[in-house]
């Protein structure tokens, strides 16, 4: 077997390129057959692993080091490679996905080890696919799809990261905090998205937010889907209506600890599906993992057993 260790060198708090964090790969993967790749860029991992994976003879094991970015780009680019299996070694900031196998954002340390990775078998789990006019080729996603009132703070955060804040915001302001207060508190709750679970319509024209998922958890603390499982063949869908700031304020709460499903509310649609159609009259953004797009109309699919995963487990 291939160890390929990918990491970011200059991703977190990491000052020296990546220095000791090379050391520590080393020293983990010490007579064996290891490779390490440092990412250059947006969507390089991808971009390389279907090059590396396409020549590649034996089975390989792909440790990707990052947060949900750096494992989403991970499976776009294994996806299809019956020789491609993928660890994760969690060293981003919201690490959400793998909060799914009982990380959390305090016990996190406890998984930074190569050692229980190295030692694991792969279990099959289950993709999503989403495909539109407005992309290039499909993306998969192994954690949660979501559009509507959080994807406007993201896109917007991105937004005013990039170019800088309006003049009125005060010096320190984070960007994703100002997006929230001054876009998607005017115009987030009001989305003219209609959203399609195996062909069932789940809202009228207008919904606060909705996430289709393989993982359980979005935004670094948000249980949006306690009940989803990556190895059922199926996608989690769930869809918010549109409220007043008064509902939203009592359902947060909720949401946030994963308890909005435990008895029927007016304002939610729970289903699970295989395929699910997003239609708006404009251009709506989407999160796919992390990774933004933006379009009129989505199709989801689920993909099951799509790729081999190594199941993170506590380091001895």
């Amino acid at each position: 077997m291939k160890h390929l260790i990918i990491f970011n060198p200059v991703a977190g708090k990491a000052n020296d390129g990546g220095a000791a964090f090379e050391q520590k790969i080393k020293e983990s993967f010490e007579g064996l057959d290891y490779e390490i790749y440092k990412s250059t860029g947006p969507r390089a991992v991808t971009e390389f692993l279907k090059g590396y994976l396409k020549k590649a003879k034996d089975t390989v094991r792909i440790y990707a080091c990052g947060g949900d970015g750096t494992v989403n780009e991970a499976v776009n680019g294994m996806v299809d490679f019956d020789n491609a299996e993928l660890a994760i070694l969690p060293t981003g900031t919201g690490n959400d996905f793998v909060k799914i196998y009982g990380v959390t954002n305090e016990n996190v340390e406890q998984y930074r080890s190569f050692k229980p990775l190295i030692e694991g078998q792969p279990v099959a789990v289950d993709l999503s696919k989403i495909s539109g006019a407005s992309l290039r080729e499909p993306l998969y996603s192994i954690n949660v799809i979501n559009f509507g009132f959080d994807a406007i703070v993201g896109a917007r955060g991105n937004y005013y990261k990039e170019h800088g804040l309006p003049k009125d915001a005060k010096e320190g302001t984070n960007p994703y905090d100002y997006a929230l207060k001054h876009d998607a508190m005017k115009y987030g709750r009001f989305n003219d998205i209609e959203v399609f679970a195996d062909g069932e319509k789940l809202n009228e024209k207008q919904m606060l937010l909705a996430t289709l998922a393989q993982g359980q958890f979005v935004g670094g603390q948000f249980k949006c889907a306690p009940k989803s499982s990556n190895t059922d063949g199926l996608i989690d869908v769930c869809v918010l209506k549109t409220m007043t700031f008064l509902g939203l304020g009592m359902i947060i709460g909720t949401y946030t600890k994963g308890k909005h499903l435990d008895k029927p509310r007016k304002k939610i649609v729970y289903r699970q599906a295989k395929e699910i159609k997003m239609v708006s009259p404009k251009d709506f953004d989407v999160c796919v993992d992390g990774e933004m797009i933006c379009g009129k109309e989505f199709k989801v699919e689920v993909c099951p057993k799509a790729i081999k995963l190594v199941p993170p487990a506590k380091a001895e």
